[in-house]
């Protein structure tokens, strides 16, 4: 897909490699403003819900992390703070114009036990086993193939090993779920055009995230692929939820 025809593309409805195509050359072009624009989306919470996420997941030093869709490395960069000079961290994704901001940011914190590459959710090529934790911020609804990046997590994680998956949810209350949809369509890309940022690209982000699944399909989703323990936290009025499960 040519980076000129994404722009009038329904990426939402895209599935398999052609969601890949759409959500990189996506995130390629959104890279620069990226942060600065989720803080506004976010209110300013989202590291502090990402810093949760390792919490829950039990990262700890010495400890080997994957983030999945790294992006613009806030997960990987948190993940090689608590992990420590013994741990190891690895950043996946797909985009490298997310990859090059990145690895600036790991580079300004002065983390060097973390890396990011690029590469597929669904073929790390990281060996069997390696991972104690692997993290996914805000990346699950953009995959094109969420049953087989379930296969590699489990592939990748030892026995025991967790998976935390931050991501926007769908609140279970009728009101604050029809508020949660005003924002989405009305006053998010309001800030995006105030800061200059691609329309294009947040309207997918809010189709993408209407169309997700409810935190009880996730889970159910995450049992049937062979995940155990799963526990849920939600934020922000049940507007995010966090899975954690055990391989």
């Amino acid at each position: 897909m040519a980076d000129g025809s994404a722009r009038d593309v329904d990426g939402a409805s895209l599935v398999g490699s052609e969601r890949e195509v759409y959500v990189r050359t996506m995130f390629d072009r959104i890279a620069e403003p990226y942060d600065a624009l989720n803080r506004i989306i976010s209110g300013g919470r989202d590291q502090a819900w990402r810093r949760r996420a390792l919490k829950e997941a039990g990262v700890a030093h010495g400890m080997r992390v994957v983030d999945l869709g790294c992006g613009t490395g806030d997960f990987a960069r948190d993940a090689a703070v608590a992990t420590g000079p013994g741990g190891r961290v690895v950043g996946i994704d797909l985009s490298e114009g997310m990859l090059a901001v990145a690895r600036r940011k790991l580079a300004d914190a002065g983390v060097s036990n973390a890396e990011v590459r690029i590469g597929n959710a669904q073929d790390t090529g990281l060996p069997d086993g390696w991972a104690d934790v692997v993290t996914m911020g805000w990346v699950l609804r953009n995959v094109g193939d969420r049953p087989a990046t379930y296969r590699e997590i489990r592939r990748i994680l030892r026995p025991g090993g967790r998976v935390a998956v931050l991501d926007c949810s769908n609140p279970s209350s009728a009101v604050v779920r029809a508020g949660f949809r005003a924002y989405l369509r009305w006053v998010m890309p309001w800030a995006v055009r105030l800061r200059g940022g691609d329309r294009s690209a947040y309207r997918y982000l809010a189709d993408s995230t209407l169309g997700f699944l409810t935190p009880e399909a996730l889970s159910a989703e995450l049992a049937a692929a062979g995940f155990e323990r799963i526990r849920v936290r939600r934020f922000l009025m049940g507007a995010i939820a966090l899975h954690v499960a055990t391989r």
